[in-house]
């Protein structure tokens, strides 16, 4: 597995994990979040796979802007 891939799989769990974390908190703290385990963990993966794909496509471009 490249460098590309495995940076694009890291931040997809970042990700994935982030909107876990966030959802969690938001019930600690009372905040109205009525989701159930199954629909926080659908928008999880989604958000995961999103966050991956854009990150595949857009990392070249921005090493090739020196940016990255």
């Amino acid at each position: 597995m490249n460098r590309r891939v495995r940076s694009a799989l890291a931040w997809g769990a970042v990700s994935l994990l982030l909107v876990g974390v966030l959802a969690q908190s938001a019930t600690l703290l009372g905040l109205g979040i009525e989701a159930s385990v199954g629909a926080v963990a659908a928008v999880a993966v989604v958000s995961g796979i999103v966050v991956a794909s854009v990150t595949y496509v857009i990392e070249p471009r921005l090493e090739r802007k020196g940016r990255a």
